[in-house]
């Protein structure tokens, strides 16, 4: 096959530049962009990392104390006294960190929402501008194709009348 010395995409731009009708066209819309799953910048893994470790020991586990040596049995002591102690405020501890992941959970779901929304809008103002594209070109097709100065032409000209008063006052 004989290599050509035509470009086709030149000859083709040639062509439609000597036989456009138009010499005015609409920008066309902004094409959407596409994001894959799962872009976003959070991810499910912390919350589930939340999910599974927000609990507090509320006892003290005599298995931690190590044996059964007269060691075992002070550390054990001290380990339910200092749980008997701290106990409310660990409790209290508790609740707030269960709230902060129930909390994290709504803001989750919240930004899946928010997300989906954004998404929609998108699309909603790049159909409106694909309409209004269409509008503007369909416009300025009919502007081309059926200028306005019939409509001009219609009218009475009142420059005769006026030149007629200047002509008596000279």
């Amino acid at each position: 096959m004989e290599q050509s010395e035509f470009d086709p995409e030149v000859v083709l731009a040639r062509l439609k530049a000597e036989h456009r009708i138009l010499t005015w066209e609409p920008l066309p819309p902004v094409k959407m962009r596409q994001y894959a799953d799962g872009s976003q910048v959070r991810s499910r893994a912390a919350l589930e990392y939340l999910h599974h470790h927000w609990a507090l020991p509320d006892s003290f586990d005599q298995a931690t104390a190590g044996g059964g040596g007269p060691k075992a049995k002070v550390v054990g002591l001290f380990g339910r006294l200092t749980y008997r102690v701290l106990g409310p405020y660990l409790r209290e501890e508790r609740e707030l960190l269960s709230h902060l992941v129930r909390v994290n959970e709504a803001l989750e779901k919240r930004c899946d929402e928010l997300v989906l929304r954004c998404e929609q809008l998108n699309q909603d103002m790049v159909d409106r501008q694909a309409a209004e594209a269409e509008n503007q070109a369909k416009l300025a097709l009919w502007l081309n194709l059926d200028p306005p100065s019939t409509a001009a032409a219609s009218r009475p000209s009142t420059a005769s009348a006026g030149d007629g008063d200047n002509a008596s006052t000279r």
